[in-house]
């Protein structure tokens, strides 16, 4: 089904086979030199509901590879998979050990991927800095790393295994000016408030989130649906109150919470600067699922040049008390 704007388009798919992949000889690489661009170019982005196994990052680069040919061949200028898809979503001590730096051995490869296929790979990864572990979203390109941005906001299921992050960056890929916020961050309005401030034009929402309870039977359309539900009460109000486009990609499992493993919701959902929905997963998907949408630079344009952009209208200096925090001054009585 058509939406106003844009066309809906999906490729559902188990993939076997996986593309060998090459690690650059090089040390740890710098910035490249990706073309910047004064505003956003129209692309067609791919955004895989992919899984992942628990701290299992080789084979996961590997599975990521199969997606990124298939994404290639669909004429996408770039693919993003969900968040923790290189390291695999684990709240056990194992993240710490399977956590690396970034730039690092991981995003290297990611780097060898995009360069084969031509494309920029977005990713999540458990990223290890002075021993801290940050869930972390990079972008690398054909010709290398191009940036990451940290998870912010740490909900009660992960607090101990990692850490979040500072004021989430908008990195220039070429393309677009994109920022992320991952997972939890997306349910509080001031995360793609940050990155629209610094101009972003594009907002990644990576997840790792299971709704619904599986039983032996499991009803995909239902709990697809509920993922949806919850999620449009949000998504289209981040995208039309900041006027940019929003992807939202979701893992599709398996998950490791303690001793416990399950499977996500493969859903996609992807937003225009209108807040309008240009590209979605079937709700009944129970497999991995790519979709693709193009984000079409003059939906942009009209967003932002209309005389009622939320964004022109904001009072910061009334904000003062968004600041101040929940605590206050602690009592020595």
């Amino acid at each position: 089904m058509n939406g106003p704007i844009g066309r809906r388009r999906f490729v559902q798919s188990t993939v076997g086979a996986a593309l060998a992949t090459g690690a650059r000889n090089s040390g740890a690489f710098e910035a490249d030199n990706e073309p910047r661009t004064e505003s956003m170019k129209s692309f067609r982005v791919a955004a895989v509901a992919s899984r992942s196994l628990p701290a299992s990052p080789e084979s996961n680069l590997e599975h990521c590879a199969a997606w990124t040919a298939r994404a290639a061949q669909a004429g996408a200028a770039l693919v993003c998979f969900p968040e923790l898809s290189i390291t695999g979503y684990v709240t056990t001590p194992e993240i710490w050990t399977a956590a690396e730096p970034v730039p690092g051995p991981s995003t290297e490869k990611l780097a060898e991927l995009a360069r084969k296929a031509g494309l920029i790979v977005a990713a999540g990864i458990a990223e290890k800095d002075r021993d801290i572990v940050y869930d972390t979203y990079v972008f690398v390109g054909p010709n290398g790393y191009l940036g990451k941005s940290r998870k912010i906001h740490i909900p009660p299921a992960e607090v101990g295994y990692w850490r979040g992050g500072g004021v989430p960056p908008v990195i220039d890929i070429g393309l677009a000016k994109v920022g992320v916020n991952v997972c939890f961050d997306n349910w509080l309005p001031e995360s793609s408030r940050l990155v629209a401030l610094q101009g972003a034009e594009v907002l990644f929402a990576p997840y790792v989130w299971a709704v619904g309870e599986w039983g032996s039977n499991p009803d995909h359309a239902r709990r697809n649906r509920a993922w949806k539900d919850y999620a449009r009460r949000t998504f289209p109000a981040r995208s039309i109150d900041n006027g940019l486009f929003l992807v939202a990609v979701n893992a599709c499992g398996p998950v490791a919470n303690g001793s416990r493993q399950y499977n996500g919701n493969p859903v996609v959902l992807i937003y225009s600067p209108h807040g309008q929905l240009v590209g979605e997963s079937p709700d009944e998907a129970s497999e991995e699922v790519m979709v693709l949408a193009e984000l079409r630079r003059e939906l942009l344009v009209e967003r932002r040049s209309q005389a009622v952009f939320h964004p022109r209208f904001r009072r910061p200096e009334l904000y003062g008390m968004l600041c101040e925090g929940d605590t206050g001054k602690q009592s020595s009585r």
